[in-house]
């Protein structure tokens, strides 16, 4: 078992951020290029899903594994959660293959195993490059290429920075300086998630019906759930936004974040569009409080 904990950006399509500068600027090294085949699997009433699992097996030149990941944390952009891999020969996952522990009291894994069919397909082309710093050692990843289900296709473009050893605050240090460049915005969700929703699995996106909540890391849900909606053109996504983002400033007095929030909050009240959440400041208030929450 490791326990995946990684910090995702989507890039916006319409800025290029100078990433090769970046590269430079760090010393990152051992750069790779590898093209990833993902078949991800459920069963037909998706109890994986139900149980906060996701399932898939990856193909690389001639090697392929299966990975399960379990239930975790995300906010902000924000990743930590279980994951168990094992070699995989054929076309189906052998979830036998994984410890019994991960498995719920009473799960008939035998049964989840006899009903498991592939959903949608992730492919994608992913440079690496290995970064050691402030004394951890660090994957930045560069993910394009696109997702399929029955429903259609999405495009891929994200970075990652993966913490493989070391103090997790050089992650969220190093990802502050990533933010910087511009153009990218906190990925909240994985995936696993948007292929569910091309697959017709999953519920579309539509404003939440209940009140704000009176936590920090509920408020950011909030918010990033609505940013969700906003770029899937949901109507009425922007107010939610602006709420959930002055709720947020009202809890901020005295913390690292309340200075890009309040700037970021008065650039999206002048103009509320969705280029607004590729600003440094949009990102540099979620990744402050994501770091908060972790401890780091």
């Amino acid at each position: 078992m490791t326990q995946e904990i990684e910090i995702k950006f989507c890039l916006n399509p319409d800025f290029h951020a100078d990433i090769a500068g970046f590269i430079e600027e760090i010393c990152a090294k051992e750069q790779k290029i590898n093209n990833l085949g993902n078949s991800y699997f459920d069963t037909p009433d998706l109890a994986l899903r139900r149980l906060d699992m996701g399932l898939r097996i990856r193909r690389c030149g001639d090697q392929a594994e299966q990975t399960i990941k379990c239930r975790g944390q995300g906010v902000g952009g924000l990743h930590s959660r279980p994951e168990y891999n094992a070699p995989v020969s054929g076309d189906r996952p052998d979830l036998a293959l994984f410890p019994a522990s991960i498995w719920p009291q009473g799960c008939d894994v035998a049964a989840l195993q006899q009903a498991l069919s592939p959903l949608f397909r992730t492919d994608f082309a992913r440079t690496t490059w290995q970064v050691v710093y402030q004394g951890a050692e660090i994957e930045l990843a560069h993910d394009r290429g696109e997702i399929e289900g029955r429903l259609g296709r999405e495009s891929i473009d994200e970075l990652e920075l993966e913490l493989k050893s070391g103090p997790a605050v050089a992650l969220f240090e190093l990802a502050a300086r990533l933010l910087a460049l511009g153009g990218l915005r906190p990925g909240h969700q994985s995936k696993a998630q948007r292929g569910y929703l091309l697959a017709g699995q999953g519920t579309p996106w539509a404003l939440r019906g209940t009140p704000l909540p009176g936590d920090l890391a509920g408020l950011v849900d909030d918010l990033q759930h609505h940013e969700a909606c906003l770029l899937a053109q949901v109507d009425g996504a922007a107010p939610r936004i602006t709420a959930a983002a002055r709720a947020l400033l009202a809890q901020a007095q005295g913390q690292a974040w309340q200075a890009p929030l309040r700037r970021w909050l008065a650039a999206w009240e002048a103009s509320p569009d969705a280029a607004r959440l590729y600003q440094p400041d949009y990102g540099a208030f979620l990744l402050a409080i994501s770091r908060q929450l972790h401890g780091a």
